[in-house]
């Protein structure tokens, strides 16, 4: 390559770059934003927890505390910090096995045990979700109101409840608010776990722990079918990794800048499109050529319709997207990976795909 052109290339790589990282910037929280939500966040989920702890003596004796999730845990949460998925830990005064199913699933076994969650010796989802919602019911008979150290006053309503995974807590201030997803889980140990090996490393699996989240399969009426999750295990694979979260932040606020146009296409979904390129890229590339890359393997997995489980294959999480959303996803990926590539050269263009 002559000179000159090497030059200019690499000027534009350069300013491509800087572009993304003042993107990047805008789209990240401030320290002080994030203890401002977090400290009022931990006050209300404590006090919802008390008051059903109060109110029911069987949930008061399986309650085994509250576990973050999500982008929050990942440290990727956009903008505003108002959502925090949390697993409510429970563990009954029996011992409960995890066995294999399928893609992802597991039963979970109690054997000869009597309890409102069990149905023939295994915990059954529907019958755990209404044991759940009974105690949240008894506590929200009306709005709690709480006022928190930081002064703020929050009506607090429990919203969805429990039909889909998530218990939701929705904490309405005056300038502020926040949404709670408490979705039940059972942890369990590495030497507990039922499904093939996961490409996890054995010291991050034998150190953190795995749960099983109430969800129903594709195509089953099954109500004992629960999926494994390990928030842990990805956050601690991906820890050391540069430009891992960076990509991560950039692509879930492209999808937020084309939300209407990306139906349903969620940050696990592209946190997942991340995760099956590790140990095929070098994540010390610069921010240019990963994003373009990672936006190019999610354009791919729409085009194939297809986007394996991270910790089981044959699990397609694109199924979780309704009748005409994948198709819709599909073409707005496609013409979001146009406008990137004509951005290479055109960089003012990138602050008007991001919509910043």
């Amino acid at each position: 390559m002559p000179a000159v052109s090497w030059f200019f290339c690499s000027k534009l790589i350069m300013g491509f770059d800087h572009t993304l990282q003042r993107i990047l910037q805008n789209l990240r929280i401030s320290d002080g934003e994030r203890s401002n939500y977090t400290e009022d966040a931990v006050e209300i989920q404590n006090y919802v927890i008390e008051k059903l702890k109060s109110a029911d003596s069987s949930f008061r004796e399986a309650f085994d505390g509250l576990s973050l999730a999500g982008s929050y845990l990942d440290r990727v949460k956009l903008k505003t910090p108002d959502e925090f998925d949390l697993h409510m830990k429970l563990k009954l005064p029996f011992p409960i096995i995890p066995k294999k199913d399928e893609k992802g699933f597991v039963f979970l076994c109690a054997n000869n045990y009597k309890h409102p969650i069990l149905a023939n010796n295994y915990v059954d989802r529907k019958n755990l979700q209404a044991w759940l919602r009974d105690a949240f019911n008894e506590v929200f008979t009306s709005n709690l109101r709480l006022r928190c150290s930081t002064g703020e006053v929050y009506e607090v309503r429990y919203t969805a409840k429990g039909y889909g995974c998530a218990h939701t807590i929705e904490a309405e201030g005056r300038s502020r608010t926040i949404w709670f997803d408490l979705v039940p889980a059972f942890e369990f140990t590495w030497a507990q776990w039922p499904l093939d090996v996961p490409p996890i490393s054995t010291e991050v699996r034998s150190k953190w722990p795995w749960f099983a989240v109430p969800q129903s399969k594709r195509g089953s009426w099954d109500e004992r079918t629960f999926i494994v999750c390990a928030p842990h295990w990805e956050r601690e694979t991906t820890r050391n990794l540069n430009n891992f979260k960076n990509v991560l932040r950039l692509m879930k606020g492209l999808r937020d800048a084309h939300e209407s146009d990306l139906p349903h296409l969620s940050s696990y979904m592209l946190k997942t499109v991340l995760l099956h390129q590790l140990g095929r890229v070098d994540w010390n590339e610069n921010l240019h050529t990963l994003f373009v890359k990672m936006w190019s393997c999610l354009v791919n997995h729409l085009k194939f319709g297809n986007l394996d489980f991270f910790l089981a294959n044959g699990n397609n999480i694109f199924d979780r997207m309704q009748h005409g959303e994948l198709e819709k996803c599909r073409v707005a990926a496609v013409r979001l990976m146009s406008n990137l590539n004509q951005a290479e050269t055109q960089i003012w263009m990138l602050d008007r795909i991001f919509k910043v």
